[in-house]
């Protein structure tokens, strides 16, 4: 990937160190964007005691950024009052700086007292890019969308969070399929063994399509998304095989959205390396929501549906009714999601698990200090 001449011109400098005493207590959020995914943040944040929704850029006019927040087809009306008063907005008993929407690095963070920046927009950005959030002074950013280059991590709870250290401050984190597929096909994987498969993923439109036909550089994307079922190319095969190395190469996969505004399912099919049943699928599933995906998986045994899987705060709902086995080898298994709610709460849990780890780092010098 080309880097960016004008942004490699600037130097990076670390943002200013924070007192150790800082971490574990209360963490700031400076919230770019305001599409669905910066809609859901802000209820989830509006709730919360120690990540404090400090500061607002989005590309919106302040009339309809209340309007948008006020009432909302997927999640109702927000619990609270919201109005504008010049550059803040109210969320209740609430405020909230609004700032211009800017390149990263032109918004003073460090000013502002916010330590977390949440990029919630469609991404695209380069490291050079990205790195500007650190000279303004954040400490960390957080990724809804892949960048233009790699991050330092990306990051899923329930798959990888042995991974994470302080100094990664670029934080990628895949998508709401990935966050509900890559654990439950990790715990396939080392329970059976998977030496192929098929990713069917079942997912409700967005607002990157059209309720009309319109022209569209992939012709099928551009047909109406409520009239349809739309075939469409997805990469959510090759990220699970980054994520997961020993399923790389081995998943294919295609996305077909379908006529719902929200709730999605992704169709997992694995040729396992010795023989499964759907009382063992079903089994290993249940002990691993129950133990180590406590909270990121939820099992059901109850005939649902899409809608059934809405507002859940866990990242997936593993539907044992709908598991299936052929040729002695094979299962085949489905995770209902929906398309941002339990992502958003994901996202909060690792804003909390990087303060914890900054806690630790800090206490540790600190007391090497001594």
């Amino acid at each position: 990937m080309a880097e960016n001449p004008e942004a490699a011109e600037t130097p990076v400098t670390p943002a200013t160190p924070q007192a150790p005493e800082s971490f574990g207590r209360v963490s700031r959020i400076g919230l770019v964007g305001m599409g669905r995914m910066g809609r859901n943040l802000c209820r989830l944040l509006y709730d919360s005691d120690d990540l404090v929704l400090t500061a607002l850029s989005a590309a919106i006019d302040p009339a309809a950024l209340v309007y948008l927040l006020r009432f909302d087809t997927l999640l109702g009306r927000f619990p609270a009052p919201v109005a504008v008063a010049g550059d803040l907005l109210r969320l209740g008993d609430r405020q909230v700086r609004l700032l211009p929407d800017k390149p990263p690095g032109e918004i003073p963070w460090g000013e502002l007292g916010i330590d977390t920046v949440v990029d919630a927009t469609r991404g695209g950005r380069t490291r050079a890019e990205l790195e500007r959030h650190f000279v303004a002074g954040a400490r960390r950013v957080f990724l809804c969308a892949p960048a233009a280059e790699p991050p330092d991590v990306t990051a899923v709870p329930g798959l990888n969070e042995d991974e994470l250290r302080g100094e990664q401050r670029i934080v990628f984190l895949a998508s709401p399929l990935i966050h509900a597929l890559a654990p439950v096909a990790k715990v396939l994987l080392e329970a059976f063994g998977i030496r192929r498969a098929f990713l069917t993923l079942v997912q409700a439109y967005s607002e990157q399509q059209h309720l009309a036909d319109m022209p569209a550089a992939e012709p099928r994307r551009g047909r109406a998304a409520a009239e349809n079922v739309v075939l469409q190319r997805t990469g959510a095969a090759q990220a699970l095989g980054w994520l997961v190395p020993e399923l790389r190469g081995k998943v294919t996969g295609l996305a077909m959205n379908v006529p719902v505004a929200d709730g999605s399912a992704a169709d997992l099919v694995c040729w396992h390396e010795r023989p499964v049943t759907v009382e063992e699928v079903n089994r290993t599933l249940r002990e691993a929501a129950a133990g180590r995906l406590a909270g990121i998986l939820d099992y059901e045994d109850q005939p649902i549906v899409s809608s059934d899987a809405l507002r859940r705060e866990s990242s997936g709902t593993f539907d044992s009714l709908a598991t299936m086995v052929l040729a002695g080898n094979v299962s085949k298994t489905l995770t209902w999601f929906d398309n941002g709610w339990g992502y958003a709460h994901r996202l909060l849990d690792l804003i909390r698990r990087f303060r914890e780890i900054d806690a630790r780092v800090a206490a540790g010098a600190k007391e090497t200090g001594r």
